[in-house]
């Protein structure tokens, strides 16, 4: 089976997205209305990066970014910084702890008092540890956590009924072989290992998307591959009602989402907010990528319905040869936070190989 890297097949998107509701669940107004914060203390930007909300403050950390895109010979570097923000219009700041090992694209989710995030992909392949961070002693700290089964990277995280909850991936980067399985580790015990749930009933997936409810894990979208190893974007969406449970599948977003920034924030209303991600494979050059998705969808948990929310904010491709743009642009693979009554987008993936370090936020009630 032909296979090549995830990192360039992760970028293949098309930009151009059309609604398929008539009627907003939301009453949404423009992608101008969408919040610019202060950007990320690097110039070039992260993605698949993990983040929450420590002790009050923004935490968002690992990630990868590109020397140079890939149609230059640039080189992926894996980060292991933590970066602080300490309030919407403060800058943010590099804290003094780091990571153990520099890496990113992990299943993440966090509590109030923790982030959790598990497998990932550092220069070495895919990842098996995971880990716990915690705001401890005016710094951050870090603790191990049972290894998973086997190494992954590319999965979604979820956290619901104080079970962290690992959804797909692949064991290793240029896999076009995903994972359905799915695993949970019971954070109230620190002895816990990770336990083996219902596998999603449709194909394996990598960068799904996941969320949570109460004791509900919900997943969506992603990266499927047929029979001959060709990319097939996904426009499924399950759920889970309960650890031990059995996945059922909802009706499918309006249009396939590959890459949606994840965790998807639950809002106060009852539904579930889709930001980011692509509906189809782009098959011209590499430079000329158009960009991800800018509609986004909203779903109602009650009524299992579908609608369009606001459009994410776009500011137009900037220099095509280098490796981060300002943006804000239209993002995937960018972790997402509810955070001081705003939903928060931290970084992403903007273009083939190309980050960007803007943080945008939308004000939500809670």
């Amino acid at each position: 089976m032909h296979t090549r890297p995830f990192g360039k097949l992760l970028s293949l998107g098309l930009l151009a997205v059309f609604s398929f509701m008539n009627t907003p669940a939301h009453s949404t107004p423009s992608a101008k209305d969408w919040l610019v914060l202060n950007s990320l203390p690097d110039p070039i930007g992260y993605a698949g990066m993990a983040a929450g909300e420590l002790d009050g403050r923004l935490v968002a950390t690992g990630g990868t970014q590109w020397s140079l895109p890939v149609w230059l010979k640039g080189t992926r570097k894996f980060n292991d910084e933590i970066y602080v923000l300490g309030g919407l219009d403060q800058k943010w700041q590099v804290a003094s702890a780091r990571l153990p090992v520099a890496s990113g694209h992990f299943a993440s989710a966090a509590t109030d008092q923790a982030l959790y995030f598990a497998g990932g992909t550092h220069p070495g392949g895919c990842l098996a540890t995971a880990y716990e961070l915690r705001a401890e002693g005016g710094s951050y700290v870090t603790r191990r956590l049972a290894d998973l089964p086997k190494p992954t990277g590319y999965a979604a995280g979820a956290i619901a009924g104080n079970r962290f909850f690992l959804i797909g991936g692949v064991p290793e980067p240029a896999s076009t072989q995903p994972s359905n399985e799915v695993w949970s580790l019971d954070l109230a015990s620190p002895a816990a290992r990770w336990e083996r749930e219902a596998d999603l009933p449709g194909p394996g997936l990598l960068v799904p998307a996941a969320s949570a409810s109460g004791a509900s894990v919900f997943a969506f979208g992603g990266m499927a591959y047929d029979a001959a190893g060709k990319p097939v974007p996904s426009a499924a969406a399950y759920h889970l009602p309960n650890a031990g449970g059995v996945w059922e599948r909802l009706p499918d977003m309006p249009q396939p989402r590959v890459g949606i920034n994840t965790p998807c924030p639950v809002l106060a209303d009852g539904t579930i907010w889709l930001i980011g991600g692509y509906a189809e494979v782009w098959a011209g050059a590499q430079r000329e990528h158009p960009g991800f998705a800018e509609q986004t969808y909203f779903y109602n948990i009650a009524h299992r319905t579908w609608a369009t929310g606001p459009k994410q904010p776009n500011a137009g491709a900037s220099d095509r040869d280098a490796s981060g743009d300002p943006g804000p642009v239209p993002t995937i693979g960018a972790p997402v936070v509810t955070w001081r009554n705003h939903v928060v987008v931290i970084g992403g993936e903007v273009r083939i190989s190309t980050r960007t370090p803007a943080v945008v936020a939308w004000p939500v009630a809670r």
